[in-house]
C-alpha cells in the first residue's frame, strides 16, 4: 500500500477524533455528521480505489455513502462521490501497471466494470435524490424558515412596549413575562418569573385563571400590590409547546387612560357643563327608568321655563345670564325632596321629575315653593336680577306612558302657562294642546313636501384657521305654506317616526351633489360637501348604492363628499355601521361623527369604525373663551382625536374669541355664525369669489 494512502487514512482518522470533540463542545449535529461522513468516505475510497480494489464487502458502502451524503451535503456530496468513482476508473485505465496491488491479478475488465457499476449506481442515486429527497428536504427547510419567522414574530410581540405578556403553565406558574408586564404590575426586572400568577395583583387568581377557555378582549379594574388602581383589557390563548405541555398566553393592555377619557366624556354626556346638574340625555334616561320600574305607580313631569331670562342675557350679557342659570340650578337642586330628580333640559328650561305616588296637591305645593324661591333676587356683580318661572305639568300614566310624549305634553302645558298665566303653572290638557295638532298637520304635509317643492338647502361654510373656505355643510329647510319656515329640529324627528326621512334624505344627497358639481364646474374643485345622514338612512340597505349612483350621475369623486353621522347611529348597530363605512371608504367617502361628546361618549367604538373627523358639539364651544374647564375638555377631545389620527371640526363659533381660542389649540376646521350663517347656493358662490 503506498505511503501516501496511509497518510490520508491517518489524517482522516485524526479529523474524526477532532470532530468528536467539536461535537461535544458545539452540539451541532448536522455539521459533525457531515464532517465525519466525509472523512469516513475519504478513508474508505482511498483504500478501495488505490489499495485494495472493490470486492463484495464494499458494495454495501457504494449504496450507503451516497444516501448519507445526500442527507448531509445534498447535491454536492452526490457529485463528489460520482467524481471519485470516475477518477478511480480513469486512474487504472491510464496506469494499468498499478493494478498489481489489486487482489484480482490485474484484471482490467473486472476493475473497469466494477467502477462503471459504481458510476451507474451513484448516478441513479443522484437522480433519486434530486426528485425525492431533495424535494422533501426543501419542504423541511421551508418549514424551518416559517418556524423561525413565527418565532421572530412572537419575540417581537412579546417584547412590545405596548402590551404586557404573560406565559403561564398548568400549575399557574409564570414561565415568561416581558418588561412591560413587570412595569405595569409594579415589579422589578424578572421578579415575576417562577412566581404564581395569583400573586401579581389583588384578586389576580380570578382574573388570570389559566383553567378557563380562551377568551378575547375582557375589561376589568385591578389593584396592584402597590395599591395602584388600573383598568386593563386582556385576552388569553392556550398554546402547546414542543413537549405537548399546555400553557396559557395572556396579553394585557393598560387602558386606564382610555377609561379616564370615557369617564370624562360620559360625565360630559350626562351632566350640564355650566350648572353641573343632569342634562337632557340623563333626564330622558331617568324618565325611562321611572316608567319601567313603576308600571303601577304615578309621578309628574314638571317643565320649568324661566321668565325674563332673555332680557338679562340681552341687556347684561351672557356672563350675567350664566350666573343666573347657576343660581337657579343651585336653588332647584337644594330644595327638591328626596326622591325628586332635577335636570337642565336646555337653555333656560329645567325638568323636575317628582318621586312616585305624588298627589296633585303635593305637586302644586312643590311647584309654588320652587317658584317662590326662583322669584327671589339673584345678584351678579352687585346688580340685582329677577326672573320668574312658568311651569307645565304632565302626569304618568294619565297623560302618557312614553318619555318623549310626557315631556312634549309638559312642554305644551308650559307654553299654555306662558300665554295665559305667565309666572304660574298648568296641568296638561288635550283641549289646548295646539302643538299636538301642529305636529299632526306637519306629519301629513311631509308626505308631499318633495312633490310640492317646499324643501330647500342652505349651506354653512367650513373654514380653516386662516378663514379660507374648505367646503360647506348642507342644511335642510322647509317653507310650509301655512306655518312658514319650520325648524329642522321640529320636523326631522317627525320624518324619522313616519319613515319619510329616507326619501327626504335621498333628496338632500341628490341636491347637495348637484350644487357641489356646479361649484366645481366654476373652478372651485377643492370644495367638499358635508351631508347629515340619519340613523335610519345609514342603517338602511340602499345608502351605499344610492351614493355610488349619485357620484356617477354628477361625475364627482368620493373624496369631495363628507357623510356626518351621530354617535347614536354607531351605537345602534356597530357591525352594520362598520360594514357600510368600509364600502363607502372604497369610494373615497369621508366619514364624520357629528355632535361628538353629547351622546354615548365611548371611545371604544372609535377604534372599531373607520371615521375621519370628529365634530365638537357647540355646547362645548359656548364658554370656551371664559371657562377653563370648557377649554380643558375641548383640549382633551382634541388630544384624543389626534392620537387616533382624526381631524377635528368645531361648531357653534359665535364670536372672535371662540375662533382665536380654538386656533390656539389647533382645531382643524371651523363653523359658526361668527364666520358665516347658512346661506343659499348663489350667496355661497359670491362668498367664494370674495374669499
Amino acid at each position: 500500500m503506498p505511503a501516501w494512502v496511509v497518510v490520508i487514512q491517518a489524517v482522516g482518522v485524526s479529523i474524526i477524533l477532532c470532530n468528536v470533540y467539536v461535537y461535544h463542545k458545539t452540539k451541532n449535529t448536522s455539521v459533525a455528521a457531515g464532517i465525519m461522513l466525509f472523512c469516513m468516505f475519504s478513508i474508505h475510497m482511498a483504500n478501495v480505489t488505490f489499495a485494495g480494489g472493490i470486492d463484495t464487502v464494499h458494495y454495501a458502502w457504494i449504496f450507503i455513502f451516497p444516501v448519507l451524503a445526500g442527507g448531509t451535503m445534498e447535491w454536492r456530496g452526490q457529485i463528489f462521490f460520482w467524481a471519485i468513482s470516475v477518477v478511480g476508473t480513469v486512474y487504472y485505465y491510464v496506469w494499468p501497471e498499478q493494478m498489481e496491488v489489486l487482489p484480482y491479478e490485474g484484471d482490467m475488465f473486472y476493475t473497469v466494470a466494477t467502477r462503471l457499476m459504481c458510476i451507474t449506481i451513484f448516478s441513479l442515486i443522484m437522480l433519486t435524490y434530486y426528485f425525492t429527497l431533495r424535494e422533501k428536504i426543501q419542504h423541511i427547510q421551508k418549514a424551518l424558515k416559517l418556524a423561525n419567522f413565527e418565532s421572530d414574530m412572537f419575540a417581537g410581540v412579546f417584547n412590545s412596549n405596548a402590551q404586557s405578556v404573560l406565559l403561564v403553565d398548568t400549575n399557574g406558574i409564570i414561565q415568561r413575562a416581558n418588561k412591560t408586564a413587570h412595569q405595569t404590575f409594579g415589579f422589578g426586572e424578572n421578579a415575576l418569573l417562577g412566581s404564581e400568577v395569583s400573586h401579581i395583583c389583588m384578586g389576580s387568581g380570578d382574573v388570570f385563571d389559566h383553567r378557563l377557555p380562551s377568551f378575547d378582549g375582557q375589561e376589568v379594574q385591578i389593584t396592584t400590590k402597590r395599591h395602584h388602581t388600573l383598568w386593563i383589557e386582556y385576552s388569553s390563548m392556550h398554546v402547546i409547546d414542543e413537549n405537548e405541555r399546555r400553557h396559557t398566553l395572556f396579553t394585557i393592555e393598560d387602558i386606564t387612560e382610555r377609561k379616564r377619557f370615557e369617564s370624562e366624556l360620559s360625565h360630559l354626556a350626562h351632566y350640564d357643563h355650566l350648572t353641573k346638574i343632569p342634562n337632557r340625555l340623563m333626564v330622558h334616561e331617568q324618565l325611562r327608568s321611572l316608567i319601567s320600574n313603576n308600571a303601577d305607580g304615578t309621578f309628574a313631569v314638571i317643565f320649568i321655563d324661566l321668565d325674563k331670562f332673555k332680557d338679562i342675557n340681552d341687556m347684561r350679557g351672557h356672563e350675567a345670564g350664566d350666573a343666573v342659570l347657576l343660581e337657579v340650578a343651585n336653588r332647584l337642586q337644594s330644595n327638591i325632596r328626596a326622591g325628586d330628580f332635577i335636570g337642565r333640559f336646555g337653555g333656560d328650561e329645567f325638568i323636575l321629575l317628582s318621586k312616585t305616588n305624588t298627589s296633585s296637591n303635593e305637586i302644586i305645593d312643590l311647584v309654588k315653593r320652587l317658584q317662590n324661591l326662583l322669584s327671589l333676587p339673584i345678584f351678579y356683580e352687585s346688580t340685582e336680577n329677577r326672573v320668574g318661572s312658568s311651569v307645565g305639568i304632565a302626569q304618568y300614566p294619565i297623560d302618557g306612558n312614553q318619555p318623549n310624549d310626557l315631556i312634549r305634553k309638559a312642554d305644551a302645558a308650559m307654553y299654555q302657562t306662558k300665554q295665559n298665566d305667565k309666572g304660574g303653572y298648568s296641568f296638561y290638557n288635550l283641549d289646548y294642546d295646539k302643538n299636538l295638532q301642529r305636529q299632526l298637520a306637519l306629519n301629513t304635509a311631509l308626505n308631499s313636501v318633495i312633490e310640492n317643492g317646499e324643501l330647500s338647502l342652505v349651506f354653512q361654510p367650513v373654514f380653516d384657521n386662516q378663514k379660507a373656505i374648505l367646503g360647506a355643510e348642507a342644511l335642510l329647510r322647509w317653507q310650509h305654506p301655512e306655518y312658514g319656515m319650520v325648524s329642522p329640529d321640529e320636523f326631522i324627528p317627525i320624518c324619522e317616526d313616519n319613515g319619510q326621512i329616507l326619501d327626504i334624505g335621498l333628496w338632500v344627497l341628490d341636491t347637495a351633489c348637484e350644487v357641489l358639481k356646479s361649484w366645481q364646474d366654476l373652478g372651485f374643485t377643492h370644495l367638499s360637501m358635508s351631508v347629515n345622514i340619519s340613523n335610519k338612512q345609514f342603517l338602511g340597505t340602499n345608502l351605499v348604492e344610492d351614493i355610488r349612483r349619485l357620484l356617477n350621475k354628477y361625475a364627482l369623486s368620493g373624496e369631495s363628499l363628507v357623510l356626518e353621522i351621530t354617535e347614536r347611529v354607531i351605537a345602534e348597530d356597530l357591525n352594520l355601521v362598520r360594514k357600510n363605512l368600509e364600502l363607502l371608504k372604497e369610494m373615497g367617502i369621508t366619514a364624520a361623527v357629528d355632535d361628538f361628546g353629547v351622546a354615548y361618549s365611548s371611545l371604544s367604538y372609535l377604534q372599531q369604525v373607520d371615521v375621519d373627523i370628529l365634530k365638537i358639539d357647540r355646547s362645548f364651544v359656548a364658554n370656551i373663551d371664559s371657562d377653563e374647564d370648557a377649554l380643558n375638555l375641548c383640549k382633551a377631545i382634541l388630544s384624543m382625536a389626534k392620537s387616533l389620527k382624526l381631524e377635528v371640526t368645531a361648531e357653534g363659533i359665535e364670536n372672535e374669541a371662540h375662533f382665536l381660542t380654538l386656533t390656539e389649540v389647533e382645531v382643524d376646521k371651523y363653523q359658526g355664525f361668527h364666520l358665516s350663517k347658512p346661506i343659499s347656493a348663489q350667496a355661497f358662490y359670491r362668498l367664494l369669489n370674495n374669499n
